[in-house]
């Protein structure tokens, strides 16, 4: 690489972050290099690698392509971590700890924002529900590995994982402000795929009534948000929206003042993530434009707020 494409990687890394100390610390957790190794590759006293350099554009969707001309202004990079939650590796624990580092990163700034629409009930909001999270993990490990699932009740999550877990779920509700756009039936997906894994024996009897008692909890959870405006372990403001047309997938964006990233949700517990400003833009605006046909329950419109919960309690009680 030459000095010029040399300094524009560079430069595409500092745009990243607001602080060099941060840039440093996340560099030498994605090379697993000291900070030092770190220091003297940003002054060019050790250039990086070409192996490194791979590494970096992969971890913070850095565009080589864009770099050098050859990509064009219509085509967008998106990125998929798919990690393995039933046997996570090495590798595994690592990326899961990149991202913890950079939500709180990214939450020690000044107005961060999360926006997300939901058709089904967000894995961010499960901590302290442990058989939800296993619910979850448990589909997934049936979709990825179907060859070798196994009964819910034997499939437990190890124990680094759901500290990683628990730490990422209290870190999303660390943002300054947070706002949730709600499907009508948004326990609907989850209820039925608990019958049905119960119909076909994967799900025992004596786990459905586990897994009714942390929704109707977690129900009571989330009325208690929309009705405090308040993440209950944070303090930080929270909305709720409800849509008043179905919802089709769960898209969410992060901004804060340097910071702009647009998400699209996949594969149950993945996202395909953008750092480009252009759709990051149209993210939003996609978002707002459905914000404006849904309805605040939070701090108002006790009437909907009260019909909305009142149905998912219905949904669940279908167990």
């Amino acid at each position: 690489m030459d000095d010029k494409l040399y300094q524009a990687f560079i430069a595409e890394i500092k745009k990243l972050f607001s602080k060099n100390s941060v840039m440093v610390d996340t560099l030498a957790d994605i090379l697993r290099i000291e900070r030092g190794a770190v220091y003297r590759r940003l002054r060019q006293d050790v250039p990086f690698t070409f192996n490194e350099i791979a590494v970096i554009a992969r971890h913070l969707n850095i565009s080589i392509d864009s770099m050098i001309g050859l990509e064009n202004n219509k085509n967008v990079l998106f990125q998929l971590q798919f990690m393995d939650f039933k046997s996570p590796q090495e590798t595994d624990y690592h990326l899961f700890n990149i991202y913890i580092k950079f939500l709180q990163t990214l939450n020690k700034e000044d107005n961060s924002e999360r926006v997300s629409i939901f058709n089904v009930l967000p894995h961010d909001l499960f901590y302290g529900f442990d058989y939800l999270l296993r619910f979850y993990l448990f589909v997934w490990n049936y979709h990825s590995l179907k060859d070798k699932s196994i009964n819910f009740h034997h499939a437990l999550i190890p124990p680094e994982m759901s500290r990683l877990f628990n730490e990422y779920m209290m870190e999303m509700k660390n943002f300054n402000k947070t706002y949730f756009v709600f499907d009508n039936g948004l326990f609907r997906f989850f209820v039925d795929r608990v019958h049905y894994f119960n119909s076909i024996r994967m799900v025992e009897k004596e786990d459905v009534s586990k897994i009714k008692e942390d929704l109707l909890s977690l129900l009571d959870y989330m009325e208690k948000m929309a009705i405090t405006g308040q993440f209950k372990e944070t303090g930080n403001a929270v909305n709720i929206y409800i849509s008043d047309i179905d919802i089709t997938t769960g898209y969410t964006y992060f901004e804060a003042p340097t910071v702009h990233i647009s998400m699209i949700k996949v594969f149950i517990m993945s996202y395909i993530t953008s750092y480009d400003r252009n759709t990051f833009e149209k993210t939003k605006s996609w978002i707002n434009a459905l914000i404006k046909i849904s309805t605040l329950i939070t701090l108002t419109n006790e009437k909907q707020r009260v019909l909305f919960f009142e149905n998912q309690r219905k949904i669940i009680n279908e167990l």
